[in-house]
């Protein structure tokens, strides 16, 4: 690993971390030496580090995170970052609200501390970045490379207990609107500067006009071709499955056969069988009669929902890992082993599948840090998912994913998505777990918007400016969906039916609390 300490934007000096030796530098601007020490050392890891923070690096916890090349990470131990949390008003992504308690996917870079490999580094352009700072730098590969599958993290075991808080650098409003304008599409700086005014009685037009005049500084950015030099071996993993299942009877033994098929076989296939009529029984008699190259755990329940049915599945896990699967789907012999060899691969703990419907096509073409879950689709470290729960205030709603998702990044586990190991979603006409049970809203005179449970989810892990600035665009997007077309009269309706999701996504939280 080669190490840059810097100040004030200048590089001070630079040695190699293996070796014990000094490094001679012949550029002290930072940026120009980042780039240049990048195109010396070709495949070696590079560490920036502000002078001040010497002291308090681990630099062998650096190492350990650095599984792989696609890797950048960074870590400041200040609450606050870079960009402020007003860029929550144009990115509502988890990304964009790290947590600085875990190792936690961010795009959100420090020059407190950090790593990036000089392959990645290489990718970028030197002169695209000649007139900024190091910390907007550092934000801007990260943002553009996160979708290009960078994994990109803020990780607090880069310093010791004892480091103290640096003044770290702050971008000011000019560059807030520069970033949006250069990482986002141009109608987000407007609806920045919308936000900004509503919000906060602050206008910003001059930042805002001046954006405009800043170019995008269009980068074809490719990083499929950075390498891990990793050797997978998939068959060394178990795993076990788990299907909550209701209505499904056909669809389900699809899904058992095609599991029955992998490359890489199950050890347990755990299903959650509901049905909510009383006296019924189960209808699922090919479990036992037919052979099975796993165990079959069923278990038959007569309460319905999904996420009760989830958590006692996930009670029953005892393999390495566990995938969660719908009863709809279809999974090619391979999908299953090949999955598992990327996340070995990448050393990923959670990773979501691609689950699309018949004729739906990925847009997504590259293995990447993931702002969601797919509670249906995804495969999870049984260690690590066995700790948390299906939050049940979502069951019948929707965002119980999402929510498992951020509980996942919370206690440290990102999330990946495999565009390359696909499944079928069939999304069967019978069966199922939605509009099982009416929530308590539905007889309500005026209905909550969003969803309660939708509702639930922001206030839970959004911030401020998130929550607002996804009320600004349902107001937008829904104005032309409904019969209101007095623009006043519909603002004020609203804010009544806004108000009315928030009343019941507190008393979905009260009840589960």
């Amino acid at each position: 690993m080669i190490v840059l300490f810097h100040k004030n934007d200048k590089c001070i000096r630079a040695f190699d971390l293996d070796s014990e030796l000094d490094i001679i530098i012949d550029e002290y601007d930072m940026i120009k030496c980042f780039f240049d020490l990048a195109s010396k050392f070709e495949n070696r890891f590079v560490i920036w580090c502000h002078l001040d923070m010497e002291p308090f690096v681990l630099f062998k916890n650096i190492s350990n995170l650095c599984s792989h090349k696609l890797v950048m990470a960074s870590y400041n131990n200040q609450e606050e970052n870079y960009l402020p949390q007003e860029i929550g008003y144009v990115d509502s992504s988890p990304f964009a609200n790290p947590k600085k308690e875990v190792t936690y996917p961010t795009w959100m870079m420090s020059s407190c501390v950090g790593v990036i490999h000089s392959e990645v580094l290489r990718a970028f352009n030197a002169k695209m970045f000649k007139d900024e700072s190091f910390d907007y730098l550092l934000n801007s590969i990260a943002k553009r490379g996160q979708s290009k599958g960078l994994f990109c993290y803020s990780a607090p075991q880069f310093l010791n207990g004892n480091a103290p808080q640096l003044n770290i650098n702050k971008a000011s409003v000019f560059e807030v609107f520069k970033f949006v304008k250069q990482h986002f599409k141009t109608r987000w700086t407007a609806i920045l500067l919308f936000n900004f005014f509503i919000y906060e009685n602050k206008l910003f037009v001059l930042p805002f006009l001046k954006s405009l005049l800043t170019s995008k500084k269009c980068l074809h950015l490719e990083l499929a071709h950075i390498e891990n030099s990793t050797q997978a071996k998939s068959n060394e993993l178990n795993y076990d499955v788990i299907i909550p299942t209701i209505g499904r009877r056909s669809y389900l033994y699809d899904v058992l056969k095609d599991l029955a098929n992998q490359t890489l076989i199950p050890k347990n296939v755990i299903i959650i069988e509901q049905n909510p009529i009383i006296g019924s029984v189960s209808d699922l008699d090919y479990l036992q009669n037919e052979t099975w190259p796993f165990v079959v755990k069923h278990q038959f329940i007569q309460q319905t929902g999904a996420c009760n049915s989830r958590n006692l599945a996930l009670k029953d896990v005892v393999s390495e890992y566990v995938f969660m699967a719908d009863d709809d789907i279809r999974c090619k012999p391979y999908v299953i082993e090949n999955a598992f060899l990327t996340m070995v691969t990448y050393n990923f703990k959670a990773a979501t599948l691609s689950c699309l419907q018949e004729g739906q096509k990925d847009t997504v073409k590259n293995t990447m840090q993931w702002f969601t879950f797919g509670s249906g689709c995804s495969m999870v470290n049984s260690a690590i998912a066995k700790k948390l729960e299906f939050d049940t205030a979502f069951e019948f709603g929707f965002g119980e994913d999402s929510d498992f998702g951020m509980q996942l990044r919370n206690h440290g586990c990102d999330i990946a998505y495999l565009p390359f190991s696909q499944l079928l979603h069939l999304k069967a006409p019978v069966g199922g777990f939605r509009n099982i049970n009416k929530q308590a809203w539905t007889e309500d005179t005026l209905q909550p918007k969003p969803s309660p449970t939708v509702m639930l989810y922001n206030l839970k892990h959004q911030t401020l400016q998130q929550q607002k600035g996804y009320k600004t665009l349902l107001f937008i997007k829904f104005f032309n969906r409904q019969p209101i077309k007095n623009p006043f009269s519909y603002f004020k309706q609203m804010i009544a039916r806004w108000n009315r999701s928030v009343f019941w996504a507190e008393q979905l939280m009260n009840k589960t609390q």
